[in-house]
């Protein structure tokens, strides 16, 4: 879970969120083109990238970290991937054009970038939360009086 959520999150800032149809001339001589809008050139998409780094770091503390670090991970990875997909829908619902240098924004869409991002989100907090909670159990002390079973808990 944990390795898809990375892979379709750090593929999420290079593949295009947005196109846009852009129509330069009028009349006969009009032309179209499609332009493909990647997230970091969208107003607000550097909060993404951030936000994903910070869910990065919170896996890999959860999945390295001690343990008040793999606790926090465990806790502030699934709120923080929440955030984030309010972030990705706020980005893709109020995007209404970027003004390209001529021509005028005839029309815009989600292209797969947008898709990634919200897809790899809940997979990234869910992971946090999973790998905390299971660093948690394999670092419980040894019971010396045996009256602990692992087996049974």
């Amino acid at each position: 879970m944990a390795l898809f959520g990375l892979l379709g999150g750090g593929a999420s800032i290079f593949v295009p969120w947005m196109r846009q149809l852009v129509v330069t001339g009028s009349g006969r001589r009009a032309e179209s083109r499609v332009e493909s809008i990647t997230v970091l050139n969208l107003p607000h998409g550097l909060w993404y990238v951030l936000f994903l780094c910070s869910l990065f770091a919170l896996l890999g503390t959860a999945a390295m970290g001690v343990d008040r670090g793999r606790k926090l991970a465990g806790v502030a990875g699934p709120i923080l991937s929440l955030v984030t997909a309010f972030v990705v829908v706020g980005l893709i619902t109020t995007f209404d054009g970027k003004a390209p240098a001529a021509g005028r924004v005839a029309d815009t869409a989600v292209a797969a970038g947008g898709w990634l991002g919200l897809l790899s989100l809940p997979l990234l907090g869910f992971a946090c939360g999973l790998i905390a909670i299971g660093r948690a159990r394999a670092s419980l002390p040894a019971d010396p009086s045996g009256l602990y079973d692992a087996g049974h808990a």
